[in-house]
């Protein structure tokens, strides 16, 4: 208990330069280190490939030298703004009086700056030493992976789950607490070299070997206040988050119906959110700070120093001035968060494979629901088979639904046509063929619009010239979609019709991403969020999210501003649309406020 009530006492001491410290720190970071990140991606494309990882990539992107590369600068990049952070407040802990404020806090940045180029060689330092640690483990999952599950498709992993996963599953989890293990133990170990780096002569080197040598020394009696400490970094925003949302709820529910009222009244809720979040942060990460300088000073013998010379009287105004300004700035945010919110819903829909969840996926019973339920597009898979046709097919293969390893592109299209469909899904469906993208074209004509996902491999390399010249023969070019995960696929679709427009579809992006050879980007529903759907507006091409299935997630959607919802049920989307059109003003502003706060 004796270093948190140490810390309790520093951080009272020097609350107000840490808490200006930290948001000076804050505000250079956000102006730096968003450029500097955005050149490092783009120094790195070469390495990684393409800024879109797609479903079928990611296992390959992070086993490939590009992926260990990329990983290995987003943790460095990550790790070296908290030790900077960190290394200024260790400063400010180590004053012995409480001084001026503000002369304080410029003196903190200022040694962070003299010192950065050796706490950045810290953290990269840092970071190899992790990685080196990990990769036995990480090559041990890999292996699994190789050996149990690289023969089969990831969809097909995570819809059918064969028993190879259960395995993979166990000798995964025991290798990922075996790393958390080792990774935790060496993260105990060198968790003085910031204050060691920052306060004492020494290297980089010598402040990691120094901090082992401390922290083994210590016999264990310092390691529980440190795992707690950083226990609570890492739940107590979770906690808080989760507490305001239970507690705001009442407050939400008077809020009056009137826009004129609703508006000041969301805006001062959201500025004391925004309020409350910097005041957790700034407690996170100062508190943090000071408990290991305190671990510090109890390891190394050394007593508090003092660094920083008589302030001008001046200074306390000053230090008022940084902390009026923070108010000004959240409620300038506040109004800009409010402002963005429309009080309509511009979002169109998307049947994912049809209605596959009442009908077979890509099936004309699926397709013909979904245009019944109210469907903008129609999203189906195109593969093809050996002798050229096109078919509605998903998987590489027939394993998932009729239980054959057969791939598609190596059959005939006499070997599947009379092939039983449907009944996987339901006896109701028994006899349901495998459908064509002509008999498609036919189906939607006139009825919604076609979103093409294609699909080609090694034995279909003409699919996308066969699509575009189908779809020209019979004149179902206009208001057709042609998507895929991979670039040179909506560049030779644009190349033979440039009338098409096409969507690349990602798992996740990676760095800076021009809208470059595509008009749409198809991003999974967890990935997007505020900055993407600007970023969308910026470069101008449209954000498609997939794959939306439940009413509150895509609620929140709309309400975040994408383009259009990708859903197995569009009957629901259509329905959540229509009543939100019900509501006032007042109503959608307030609903759009509690979608923000999720």
């Amino acid at each position: 208990m004796r270093p948190f009530i140490d810390s309790l006492g520093i951080l009272r001491r020097h609350r107000r330069s840490l808490l200006l410290y930290h948001l000076f720190f804050t505000g250079l970071t956000l102006a730096l280190l968003g450029p500097v990140l955005g050149t490092m991606l783009s120094a790195l494309e070469p390495v990684t490939g393409e800024g879109a990882i797609s479903t079928g990539g990611i296992a390959a992107f992070l086993l490939s030298p590009g992926g260990l590369v990329w990983m290995a600068a987003t943790l460095t990049a990550l790790t070296a703004t908290l030790t900077l952070e960190q290394a200024g407040m260790t400063v400010i802990a180590s004053s012995v009086e409480r001084t001026g404020e503000y002369r304080l806090t410029l003196a903190a940045l200022w040694q962070m700056a003299r010192r950065s180029g050796k706490l950045l060689w810290l953290t990269v330092l840092q970071v190899l030493g992790h990685m080196v640690v990990a990769l036995p483990f990480l090559f041990v999952i890999a292996f699994a992976w190789w050996g149990l599950l690289s023969s089969y498709e990831i969809y097909f992993i995570r819809v059918t789950r064969p028993a190879e996963l259960w395995w993979f599953l166990a000798v995964a989890g025991l290798a990922t607490g075996a790393m958390a293990v080792c990774n935790g133990w060496l993260f105990l170990r060198w968790s003085l070299a910031e204050p060691i780096a920052t306060l004492e002569r020494t290297s980089a080197v010598g402040a990691l070997a120094t901090s082992s040598e401390r922290i083994h020394g210590s016999k264990g009696k310092l390691v529980t206040p440190l795992v707690a400490g950083a226990a609570l970094l890492f739940t107590l925003p979770v906690l808080f988050t989760w507490l305001f949302q239970v507690l705001g709820t009442p407050y939400l529910a008077l809020m009056p119906n009137s826009p004129r009222a609703l508006l000041p009244a969301i805006t001062a809720y959201i500025a004391f959110y925004l309020l409350l979040m910097v005041a957790v942060t700034f407690i996170l990460s100062a508190g943090y700070s000071v408990l290991i300088y305190r671990v510090y000073l109890a390891t190394s013998g050394h007593s508090r120093q003092h660094h920083v010379t008589t302030p001008p009287s001046t200074a306390g105004r000053r230090a008022w001035l940084v902390e009026g300004a923070l108010v000004i700035m959240v409620l300038v945010q506040a109004s800009l968060i409010v402002s963005a919110f429309d009080s309509g819903d511009q979002v169109s829909i998307t049947a994912h494979r049809g209605n596959a969840f009442a009908a077979p996926e890509n099936s004309a019973s699926a397709i013909e629901r979904a245009i019944r339920d109210g469907a903008d597009y129609l999203e189906v898979d195109v593969r093809m088979t050996r002798d050229g046709q096109l078919v509605l097919w998903h998987d590489a293969n027939l394993e998932r639904l009729l239980g054959r390893p057969d791939r598609i592109s190596a059959l005939r299209w006499d070997d599947i046509r009379e092939l039983d469909a449907g009944s996987w899904f339901s006896e109701a469906y028994s006899g349901e063929p495998i459908l064509t993208l002509p008999e498609l074209i036919n189906l939607a004509r006139d009825r919604a619009k076609l979103f093409l996902d294609l699909k080609p491999d090694h034995n279909s390399r003409d699919l996308t010239r066969k699509v575009v010249e189908l779809l020209q023969r019979e004149d179902a070019v206009e208001g057709t979609v042609i998507a895929a995960a991979e670039r040179h696929v909506l560049r030779d679709a644009m190349t033979m019709e440039p009338r098409l427009r096409t969507a690349l579809l990602a798992q996740f992006v990676i760095g800076p991403l021009d809208n470059e050879g595509f008009d749409i980007l198809g991003l999974r529903y967890n990935q997007a969020n505020a900055a993407a759907v600007a970023r969308a507006r910026q470069l101008g091409y449209e954000l498609h999210v997939w794959t939306v299935n439940q009413p509150t997630e895509m609620s929140r959607m709309i309400d975040m501003g994408v383009d259009n919802i990708i859903t197995d049920r569009p009957d629901v989307l259509a329905r959540l649309l229509a009543e939100r059109a019900e509501l006032s003003d007042g109503e959608r502003l307030a609903l759009k406020l509690r979608n923000w706060l999720r």
